[in-house]
């Protein structure tokens, strides 16, 4: 009889054990995150040739954490605090011997689209572009596409969902 509680009181102890695991809370690499603005540069003159230059972004009054392209694509983070982010977009060129630092300032206006994915890896925000006109703007200005170093950009989307694709291309 001791033998059968004792038997009775081990086997409820590991059913209660295995029934309280959860899988782990790992979140993993096919999960969703929540998505960089990507663009990608462009040879204006030939705009089917991805243009490699160093281009260099930094959000305005973040002017000492400064993100590189990698190739012909730059990747910057959004603001998921506020619904707008401005980012200053350098370009160094050539005049002869000397070299130019161009400045064009491209100010996003969103509305930030956040849901719960899993325990494991939280929140996952998207983003949707204004289509009234506000979004994108270059220098300040609304449907102008041509700056101080840009001589055209194209948003190739206005629901940024994934950074696997180009959300807009610049040409200069």
């Amino acid at each position: 009889m001791k033998k059968t509680i004792l038997l009775a009181s081990i086997a409820s102890f590991f059913t209660m054990i295995f029934m309280a695991c959860e899988k782990d809370d790992i979140c993993g690499k096919n999960e969703d995150t929540t998505p960089n603005f990507l663009i990608e540069f462009y040879n204006y003159e030939d705009q089917g040739v991805p243009k490699n230059n160093l281009v260099t972004a930094y959000a305005v009054g973040k002017e000492d954490e400064i993100i590189t392209n990698t190739g012909n694509k730059l990747s910057l983070p959004l603001r998921l605090d506020e619904q707008e982010t401005a980012w200053v977009l350098q370009s160094k060129q050539s005049d002869g011997q000397e070299i130019i630092t161009l400045n064009d300032t491209l100010t996003l206006k969103y509305k930030v689209n956040t849901f719960y994915l899993n325990k494991a890896c939280g929140y996952v925000s998207t983003f949707s572009l204004n289509q009234n006109g506000t979004s994108p703007l270059l220098n300040g200005k609304s449907n102008v596409t041509r700056g101080n170093w840009i001589q055209l950009y194209i948003t190739e989307t206005n629901e940024i969902t994934t950074d696997e694709y180009a959300h807009f291309k610049i040409y200069y």
